[in-house]
C-alpha cells in the first residue's frame, strides 16, 4: 500500500494531549491551570475561527477531520480501559 503525501498539518486539528498548561492544535487551544488546593480548575478552550474557515476549504479537510475524530475515539477507549 502506498502512503499519500499529506500536508504537514494533516491530523493536527486538536492538541495531541490535554493536561495542565497550554496545548495547541491547528485551531483549538486548550489551557488548564494548576488546581488551587482542592479546587479543580476549569479548562479554557479557544478556537481560531479564521483558521477553521481556511481549513474547511482544504481538499483534505474531510479526511483530516475523520482521522482526528478517530484518534479521539481511540484515546477515549484506551483511557476507559486503564
Amino acid at each position: 500500500m502506498n502512503a499519500m503525501n499529506h500536508k504537514a498539518c494533516f491530523g493536527k486539528i486538536f492538541p495531541v494531549q490535554i493536561g495542565v498548561g497550554e496545548r495547541v492544535g491547528k485551531f483549538f487551544t486548550v489551557r488548564i491551570d494548576n488546581p488551587a488546593g482542592m479546587i479543580r480548575s476549569r479548562p479554557n478552550i479557544a478556537t481560531d475561527v479564521k483558521q477553521w474557515d481556511d481549513c474547511q476549504k482544504c481538499s483534505e479537510f474531510e479526511s483530516c477531520y475523520q482521522l482526528c475524530m478517530a484518534k479521539i475515539a481511540l484515546d477515549a477507549t484506551v483511557a476507559a480501559k486503564h
